[in-house]
């Protein structure tokens, strides 16, 4: 039986708690919610309680309180900390859930930067957990227009999070034969926390508020 362990925050972490939970010979082991949960989406930790209450619950947020090889499969959907190498290389399989497309969009508020640089298409992407930042071999992604002078923040968001759950739900019963794709390192570009002030008038929620859950 393998066990599991699903990272995270919100409804897109609690979906893919429930279908890790209904696949055939996976117990879902472990949950790490963020340590500070958002008001504004589901709550991971208490979802789990309820719907899962056989599921060990981490409240502290921190990947290094799971024990390296307790779980084959751990899984970070929207987790805000950077997993280190003790638990990467003791896991057999696991990856990450990306709102943006790689390699172009690696690291923090990729919607921000898409609507930031005019793209006309985004997507969401799941991925190998590597020692780099988003760099890891592609599993799946999908891609979806967006409208940059007509779409804000949350509603690219929004999107992401929609295509993000047919995207889940396609691709962890099929997790064991798909072969990832390497990207191609000469096309990435890495955004990082203290680049949030080129955002400008994409760095909040909507053009017109003074904050952002992203």
């Amino acid at each position: 039986m393998r066990r599991a362990a699903v990272f995270g925050k919100g409804a897109l972490a609690a979906h893919a708690c429930e279908v890790i939970a209904a696949l055939r010979n996976t117990v879902l082991d472990t949950v790490v919610p963020n340590a500070v949960e958002p008001e504004w989406d589901v709550c991971l930790s208490d979802y789990v309680a309820l719907h899962l209450p056989a599921t060990r619950i981490l409240h502290s947020g921190d990947w290094r309180d799971l024990e390296p090889g307790r779980c084959d499969l751990v899984f970070s959907v929207l987790y805000d900390k950077i997993i280190g190498p003790g638990l990467i290389n003791a896991t057999q399989q696991i990856i990450n859930c990306h709102p943006g497309r790689l390699p172009g969009y690696r690291g923090v508020r990729p919607v921000n930067w898409a609507l930031r640089n005019r793209e006309t298409l985004h997507g969401i992407t799941i991925h190998v957990i590597d020692s780099g930042i988003d760099s890891g071999p592609v599993i799946a992604e999908a891609a979806f227009s967006i409208w940059p002078d007509i779409d804000e923040v949350q509603d690219v968001w929004a999107r992401a999070m929609n295509y993000g759950h047919m995207l889940i739900s396609d691709t962890l019963p099929r997790l064991d034969r798909i072969t990832p794709r390497a990207q191609d390192a000469s096309l990435a570009v890495t955004h990082y926390s203290r680049h949030n002030d080129e955002l400008h008038d994409r760095s909040n929620w909507t053009r017109n508020t003074s904050s952002s859950p992203t």
